[in-house]
């Protein structure tokens, strides 16, 4: 049976509500594998059984491990024994040099990301959590929800305030299994929010309302964390403040087309027919070359939507034509990348579909 686990890295020289979020983690099934921030040797023993015993005063259970892990490669030995005795490891960034003395080690993260990796049969590295000082990434003041790492480092690289916490998850992400997601957050976060994000894969919200002049009567959904509230007098929709960290996926490269010109028809029919399971009639692709058309395509046309643009009382009317993911790329973040970017392609849209397509659900979920 292979363990769920969670790679975590404490960079923050408070600790906040950590043990707390890493006590919940293990309650819920998952097995949180911590590193901690540290200036010297002395400051990463003295952190590291700190953050142990915060995890143990929350009802959780945890083992502080200084030494033993980091070497000339990693010994992965003392973490795997600690999470088959249902403990949390809780590793000092520790290495001897060649002069037999301790040093920090800068690169802990990225290291035991690799050992990690290489567990993939026994172990399962889900997630990779970074909590610092401050809350997610930001990018010209603005919080980034979800973050495309193939698409969106360059852009953010220039204008990110944590540059280093970007370059890390990059790393990180490339390293580990492509469905592996990334989520930087404040050690100060609300635990419940970002373990919403963590077992959901996607960034959560916390809803919050005004004051209605007239009774309202609001209708929660358990489990939906941006649902509709149903309003019986009052119009105005419902306030809802980005929860206060960023996800990040690994990701795939977009490509942006208005014309079937510069689309590769072949291997868009291909990835059609197989994420509907039916034969495209060729006659689809001659309607899209009268229309108005905005095609975005992920990865090596892993993934697709078209939107066509339909003469409707002499205005064009954005309408959603297709949403195709390849079966293989299911669970890597593709659905959500790509309704990201049909909402900056096309602000408002339209569709028809079953009560039971997922499309239903996204558009409930992030409010279209």
């Amino acid at each position: 049976m292979r363990t769920l686990a969670a790679l975590v890295y404490v960079d923050s020289e408070t600790l906040g509500v950590v043990g707390k979020m890493l006590a919940q983690m293990q309650r819920i099934g998952v097995a949180p594998i911590v590193v901690t921030k540290a200036n010297d040797h002395i400051s990463a023993v003295r952190r590291t059984h700190m953050l142990a015993d915060a995890v143990e005063r929350e009802g959780g259970r945890a083992r502080p491990i200084c030494g033993g892990v980091f070497g000339a490669d990693v010994c992965s030995e003392p973490i795997t024994a600690a999470i088959a005795q249902g403990q949390i490891p809780v590793i000092a960034p520790l290495a001897v040099d060649s002069g037999q003395q301790l040093r920090v080690l800068d690169s802990s993260v990225t290291a035991l990301a690799r050992a990690l990796a290489a567990l993939e049969g026994s172990m399962s590295v889900a997630r990779l959590i970074l909590l610092g000082g401050e809350s997610g990434i930001t990018a010209g003041g603005e919080l980034q929800r979800l973050v495309n790492l193939e698409e969106d480092y360059v852009r953010l690289e220039s204008s990110c305030e944590r540059t280093g916490a970007l370059q890390l998850m990059r790393t990180c992400l490339g390293i580990l299994a492509p469905t592996a997601v990334g989520i930087v957050a404040s050690v100060h976060a609300d635990p419940s929010l970002v373990l919403k994000g963590l077992i959901s894969e996607r960034p959560t919200a916390v809803p919050q309302f005004k004051k209605p002049e007239s009774p309202v009567v609001a209708r929660i959904l358990d489990g939906v964390p941006n649902y509709q509230p149903i309003y019986e007098h009052v119009k105005e929709p419902a306030l809802i403040q980005p929860s206060q960290f960023t996800l990040l996926r690994h990701g795939f490269r977009i490509q942006r087309h208005t014309s079937l010109d510069t689309v590769d028809i072949d291997r868009l029919r291909c990835l059609l027919e197989s994420s509907f399971q039916r034969k495209l009639d060729m006659a689809y692709f001659e309607r899209l070359r009268h229309l108005g058309i905005q095609i975005v395509v992920a990865g090596e046309y892993q993934g697709a939507v078209i939107v066509t643009f339909e003469k409707t009382s002499g205005e064009d009317l954005p309408y959603l034509d297709k949403f195709a993911v390849l079966p293989e790329v299911q669970g890597t973040g593709m659905a959500d990348i790509l309704w990201d970017e049909l909402r900056v392609a096309c602000p408002s849209c339209m569709w028809r579909s079953r009560n039971d397509n997922g499309v239903n659900q996204k558009s409930t979920r992030e409010r279209y």
